[in-house]
């Protein structure tokens, strides 16, 4: 098994290779490290999904913003309508999520998973694009962002 610092050192010279600069790499790979952390957290905890917060739809009025399980009914003029709770962990999963967005250039493309076992971020870079022709979201060639040690510790 790699080491993180070589995986690491990896996925760096492999993105500028394809033109990210080393600022939004290395943003890529804090990303990778919280998103990863909530994912272990999210899978071993069921107080993470106790923890319930309004929906951040319900302050901005932005249907972007929707995280509920079931979305709101949408048939009347004024949008929000009804918004759930959610877990405090989805949140903060899709707040890392629009900053790994947003330290990648246009035509980029930015893919989660929640399951910690494998690489919980990934990119795909527009080099890309032709090889993953007619391909869906969870086929396609990506490059993974190392997740640091998480630092986690579980009592049994």
């Amino acid at each position: 098994m790699a080491s993180y610092q070589s995986e690491r050192e990896r996925f760096i010279a492999q993105v500028t290779r394809e033109g990210l600069d080393l600022r939004a790499a290395q943003a890529l790979l804090r990303c990778a490290t919280t998103i990863n952390r909530l994912a272990e957290l999210a899978c071993s905890s069921e107080a993470a999904d106790r923890d319930r917060i309004p929906c951040p739809a319900s302050k901005t009025h932005n249907p972007a913003d929707c995280l509920c399980d079931v979305q709101p009914s949408r048939e009347s003029a004024e949008y929000p309508a009804e918004h759930s709770t959610i877990p405090r962990i989805t949140l903060q999963e899709w707040q890392a999520e629009q900053r790994a967005m947003r330290a990648v250039p246009a035509g980029w493309t930015v893919l989660t998973s929640g399951d910690p076992r494998g690489y919980t971020l990934r990119v795909v870079p527009p080099s890309y694009a032709e090889r993953n022709a007619g391909r869906d979201r969870f086929n396609l060639d990506a490059i993974g962002v190392p997740s640091g040690p998480s630092g986690l510790r579980f009592r049994f």
